[in-house]
């Protein structure tokens, strides 16, 4: 059933007084980037030839578009809890989808129509649609018009036109026409068209006693509003539009386990606000911010019980990390295994708050990857790297070098030929990859050695103790000053037989040897905050933006 303007009306009056009950309260901090993120749910080679909504908590839709300034703008309401924004297509109902692969035994929308007028309001349109049962309004280039029926050919709708006696013209809309149906029926109930300037969208609205709207679609529950575009005037591109706080929620239990500590969880939600507001129009080629996979931030929605998370969401409202005045890009990983990296020895571009630490605090928890390691012989690593494309012979020696945080900074290959093949940074954990083999390098804080070298521990006075590095050594230098040597590649030592230097990190030596040993831990890029290191810092009794404060160096929180 489709409501007069009376209804939108009460209906937009309602939703402005949940609104303005339940807008959190800001911490103080930034205003959000704009009114509504733009998240991809569905887009590209993923594009939708037909989307169902169906409100978990709501009662029915608004049907209109997204202006200029991501406002929604209301053109009807329809209160269907169950609604499917088709392309103007040929489409079978197969499965519980709208697909244009079916058979004729399945239920069908088609995509020609009967234009019954021009009309100069909604409900104007309405009321001439309603002397059809299959009548509806649609909304085109800026143009009010009522239409009926819906017929898989030109033929077919002229043929029906002059069946029922209807005057009007048969015809199909353009390749940017949305089609809106019950979803299960060939019952269409709102038609909208662009072109290439705006998009339809569909707001959920609050149920009966105004709680605010969550819609389920494709399995997930969201919370905000919709937004369908035939690119290219192909399938849908799907865009879930809503508040910040709103799409952090759907990004933090996803990101870090609800069950740790809130203060853990408070600065995930920070940083995972500030990443979003730095990362705006990140896809804008292809009409929306970020998406909802890892290559911005995963997010699925309200799917979890979460009440820490939605608590650590709601608490931090409007709080961001800023550098200089400027949002950060506030990367995060899950462990940094010891040391977290500068930004210009994984992605690099230097970025001054986003400098390596060594990090003391994740040895207070398991993170399932403290220490792994792989061995690969040279025919392996020689296969592997020509089967990425390299036309490398047969390797014969690695030369791993590192950072000042003790992470791997390059590796060059030598193969038989005298041909060197080198890879740096992100490049350089990733490079000896397989999964023919079944390795993965977790991250970028590893070591290389010869396998079959039986290495011998670098022991303070006595065998019984062993240095794994430099950072608890101190010297005296030649002017009394104390000094930690901190973490370096070689020293110099006195020993019974004299001065003797002792390679301890193995940067930039070459090693030669038929079996490869790669020891790391640690899972991720290791630059910005480990979420496990946030974790243990918040069981210490740390808050927050103390965490934050470790990890990027020299911002403000707030």
């Amino acid at each position: 059933m489709i409501h007069r303007m009376n209804k939108l009306r009460r209906t937009l009056l309602l939703t402005l007084i949940c609104l303005l009950l339940c807008l959190p309260m800001t911490a103080g901090g930034a205003e959000d980037p704009a009114p509504y993120i733009r998240v991809g749910l569905y887009w590209g080679d993923r594009a939708l030839e037909g989307a169902n909504l169906l409100n978990y908590v709501g009662s029915g839709y608004d049907l209109g578009y997204f202006d200029g300034n991501r406002e929604f703008i209301p053109l009807m309401h329809t209160e269907e809890k169950g609604i499917s924004m088709l392309k103007d297509w040929s489409l079978y109902y197969v499965g519980g989808q709208y697909t244009s692969e079916g058979s004729s035994g399945n239920l069908r929308v088609g995509c020609y129509h009967i234009r019954l007028g021009s009309c100069e309001s909604y409900e104007e349109a309405a009321e001439m649609a309603s002397a059809y049962t299959d009548g509806y309004a649609a909304f085109m280039n800026g143009s009010w018009y009522a239409f009926c029926g819906s017929y898989l050919s030109q033929s077919a709708a002229e043929e029906a036109a002059a069946d029922r006696g209807i005057y009007g013209t048969a015809m199909t809309a353009s390749s940017r026409c949305v089609t809106v149906v019950v979803t299960g029926t060939d019952r269409v109930i709102f038609q909208y068209d662009g072109g290439t300037e705006t998009s339809l969208g569909v707001m959920p609205q609050p149920d009966e006693n105004g709680e605010r709207p969550i819609t389920w679609f494709r399995g997930y529950k969201y919370y905000g509003g919709f937004q369908y575009t035939r690119r290219d005037g192909g399938n849908l591109t799907v865009v879930n539009m809503l508040e910040m706080d709103d799409y952090i929620c759907g990004v933090v239990p996803y990101e870090m386990s609800p069950s740790w500590p809130l203060e853990a969880l408070k600065a995930q939600a920070v940083s995972a606000r500030t990443y979003a507001a730095s990362q705006m129009g990140k896809h804008a080629a292809s009409g929306f911010d970020l998406c909802n996979g890892t290559c911005c931030q995963a997010y699925l929605g309200v799917n979890v019980d979460a009440a820490d998370c939605e608590e650590a969401v709601r608490s931090t409202s409007g709080v961001y990390v800023t550098y200089e005045g400027e949002m950060a890009s506030t990367f995060y990983h899950s462990c940094d295994g010891g040391a977290t990296e500068n930004s210009e020895n994984v992605f690099y571009e230097a970025i001054p708050y986003l400098k390596g630490v060594k990090d003391p605090y994740e040895s207070y928890v398991d993170t399932g990857y403290e220490q792994w390691s792989y061995v690969y012989t040279a025919d392996e690593i020689t296969w592997i790297l020509q089967n990425k494309g390299y036309n490398c012979s047969r390797i014969v020696s690695v030369t791993p070098t590192y950072t000042e945080m003790g992470n791997i900074l390059s590796l060059r290959f030598d193969d038989s030929a005298g041909v060197s093949w080198t890879f740096s940074r992100s490049r350089a954990s990733t490079i000896l990859n397989s999964q023919t083999y079944n390795r993965i390098i977790h991250s970028q804080r590893f070591t290389v050695t010869d396998a079959n070298a039986e290495t011998e521990p670098l022991c303070v006075n006595e065998a019984v103790n062993p240095l794994s590095g430099t950072d608890s050594l101190f010297v005296v230098d030649g002017s009394g000053q104390v000094q930690n040597l901190g973490e370096r590649g070689t020293i110099s030592v006195v020993t019974g037989s004299g001065t003797e230097t002792v390679n301890l990190s193995g940067s930039g030596a070459t090693i030669t040897t038929e079996r490869f040993l790669i020891s790391g831990s640690g899972w991720g890029h290791n630059v910005g905050m480990s979420q496990y290191g946030a974790k243990a810092m918040a069981e210490l009794g740390f808050t927050y933006d103390e965490i934050l404060k470790f990890y990027f160096s020299g911002v403000d929180v707030g």
